[in-house]
């Protein structure tokens, strides 16, 4: 695949503003998806295919942010690297929240999670996922969702989407469901349009 992501090309990346809810549904989701990779390394895909049956499927949350962002899905197929935020770039994007603008990513880091979104898709039609492939996606998310993502939304936001329902978590834990994450969603009756087993 292409490298497009390194080097000089960076300084030259498009910028992508999201809506704000958008990217608090996307944490608890990306956040669902982290916590429930982790669990399923103890038993077997076949059990998460179960769990995420009765869930959003992450191509449809794929789809949804190319077609919030304006991204091309014909350039999945190239390579995407990112990198965490440095100290400056936090303090940038805490700055941006309290003024309330809307969150801006790089157009490489929006196809990165994207392409990441659509490998677990295709990881859930499997019959069988090795234990490590399951752990490096799981870690490609991570990557995003908390060196990225995360200083993108409030603590509050962030805390409750923490406590996010997802595949084998205890069951004396108070979780939040998805959908009360959809429901913040800036046009919710395109939103069902998309996720319509919820």
């Amino acid at each position: 695949m292409l490298n497009v992501g390194g080097g000089h090309f960076n300084k030259n990346m498009k910028k992508i503003k999201l809506e704000y809810n958008l990217c608090v549904f996307l944490f608890a989701y990306l956040n669902q998806a982290d916590l429930s990779l982790h669990r399923a390394g103890w038993t077997s895909i076949r059990e998460l295919k179960n769990f995420y049956s009765n869930q959003v499927n992450p191509r449809e949350v794929g789809r949804f942010l190319i077609l919030n962002a304006d991204i091309n899905e014909s350039k999945l197929g190239y390579y995407y690297g990112i990198k965490g935020y440095s100290l400056k770039k936090i303090i940038l994007s805490r700055i941006n929240f309290m003024f309330g603008f809307p969150p801006v990513f790089l157009s490489e880091e929006i196809y990165y999670i994207c392409q990441k979104l659509m490998n677990f898709a295709e990881m859930l039609e499997k019959d069988d996922v090795h234990q490590l492939e399951m752990e490096k996606l799981r870690l490609e998310i991570s990557k995003f969702s908390f060196d990225i993502l995360r200083y993108k939304i409030s603590y509050k936001d962030y805390s409750e989407a923490l406590k996010i329902e997802h595949y084998m978590q205890h069951d004396g834990l108070k979780d939040i469901k998805i959908k009360e994450f959809i429901k913040r969603l800036p046009d919710s009756s395109v939103f069902i349009m998309y996720f319509k087993n919820i």
